[in-house]
């Protein structure tokens, strides 16, 4: 039936093509697929599809003589950290890097002004957060069954097969190959090798990113639906698994905080239920007897644990770049500012969204993000006290926030784009209200 709609789309109808194209949009985002125009270039279909959608959508605004949406304070953020972004060049040791940096930005974040213009009914954005989560299960079940058949085939085999066969379409020739000179696939647990979920995503990291923006609104739908219950269940639980199955402890613990930020909008009785199923998982990380994921979970709070270690290292060094250059160090330059002969895609970064946006973009930028996310969780907030649908809004960003202080995904086509869309429900709600 979806289908059948793209095929007929009628762009005199206004922004019905948009919002079709748009659920089109967030069912294929987490399957997209590189295209490689030239050597050393990997474009993701996103940085394609978003630019043509963005044309699409001007051009049903002026052919309806409608106007751009104006006086909308996220917009005035989302427009100031693109101006002090592209600002920022001044301060770049190397041009043509920035550029690529600044380009990406310009391909992705479109995709906000889109949204936020087109969702603005209950149903749209139920349909765009049903479009997201089906695909979003959809991926963990591929998660799950990669990080099971390392125990059928060896993880040789496994690794072999996503390193020659996947990543290259998914990920682009170029990024691949970075990907796998700087693998995250592995991690130790308990004195065993395990291959981590990945799917078709280049690391755990983003792929645990994406199911934790997407659990607690597969929660609501599972909680609130009438006719597809089963499958928003079914859909919840299969994010979960493949969330565990990253071994990201930045994830697990984003989750449980997540949890927490909701329960002052929640009935006692939810409550007392988030706090069991809150505590159920903590004991299962951390007393569950020869659990990789328990050891794991854990080690978040071993200070002398190797990767811990690293990253009280890189918020040093991150420190102390923006203290040096509180204007930053210009769009994509953080590598070469750590590393002066560090490649394009030598993963050098701070491991910490703020950090790194500060070090880069300066102080200024890194406080209109924080800007972003606290209007947003304050949008998501206010409309949670009469709508519990919004509940999930809370404790999306919430989980945003919180991964951040340990990952960068700025530069991510899937998490940047995803995040975008979650922030621009909230202007949705506003504008519904007001009308």
């Amino acid at each position: 039936m979806f289908l059948n709609k793209i095929k007929n789309l009628n762009f005199r109808s206004g922004d019905n093509s948009v919002y079709y194209l748009l659920v089109l949009f967030c069912i294929l985002l987490p399957f997209q697929f590189a295209l490689n125009p030239k050597a050393g270039v990997d474009l993701a279909i996103v940085r394609v599809f978003i630019p043509v959608l963005f044309l699409i959508w001007l051009f049903t605004l002026l052919k309806n003589k409608a106007s751009i949406p104006k006086k909308n304070t996220l917009t005035f953020l989302f427009a100031a950290f693109l101006f002090i972004a592209t600002v920022s060049l001044v301060f770049s040791s190397n041009l043509d890097w920035s550029l690529r940096k600044l380009a990406f930005l310009f391909s992705i974040l479109p995709i906000y002004l889109i949204a936020s213009s087109v969702l603005i009914t209950p149903d749209r954005r139920r349909s765009i957060i049903t479009a997201l989560i089906s695909s979003g299960a959809i991926l963990a079940l591929l998660a799950i069954f990669q990080f099971t058949a390392q125990f059928i085939f060896g993880i040789d085999a496994v690794y072999g097969f996503l390193a020659n066969s996947i990543s290259p379409f998914f990920l682009g020739n170029s990024f691949s190959k970075a990907v796998l000179a700087y693998p995250s696939w592995l991690v130790n647990a308990n004195g065993i090798t395990y291959m981590r979920a990945i799917a078709i995503f280049p690391d755990p990291h983003m792929l645990s990113y994406y199911f934790g923006l997407l659990i607690p609104w597969s929660i609501v739908l599972w909680s609130d639906s009438k006719k597809h219950s089963h499958w928003f269940f079914f859909t919840t639980l299969l994010l979960i698994i493949g969330d565990i199955c990253t071994f990201t402890r930045g994830g697990y613990i984003a989750l449980i905080t997540g949890s927490l930020a909701v329960l002052p909008l929640v009935s006692r009785a939810t409550m007392q239920k988030i706090m069991l199923a809150i505590i159920t998982l903590i004991l299962f990380f951390t007393i569950a007897p020869h659990s990789p994921v328990a050891s794991r979970f854990s080690s978040s709070f071993d200070v002398t644990e190797g990767s811990n270690i690293g990253r009280l290292s890189n918020w040093q060094q991150a420190i102390l770049i923006i203290k040096n250059h509180p204007l930053g160090v210009g769009i994509g330059m953080y590598s070469l500012a750590v590393d002066p002969k560090a490649a394009y895609r030598q993963p050098i970064y701070a491991h910490n969204l703020y950090l790194d946006i500060a070090a880069e973009l300066g102080l200024l930028a890194m406080l209109i993000l924080v800007a972003i996310l606290l209007f947003t969780f304050a949008y998501f907030w206010s409309a949670a006290r009469t709508n519990p649908f919004f509940i999930a809004g809370v404790s999306s960003v919430t989980i945003f926030a919180i991964h951040s202080l340990v990952e960068t995904p700025l530069y991510s086509v899937h998490i940047l784009s995803l995040i975008c869309l979650i922030i621009a429900l909230s202007v949705g709600i506003k504008k519904y209200e007001k009308k």
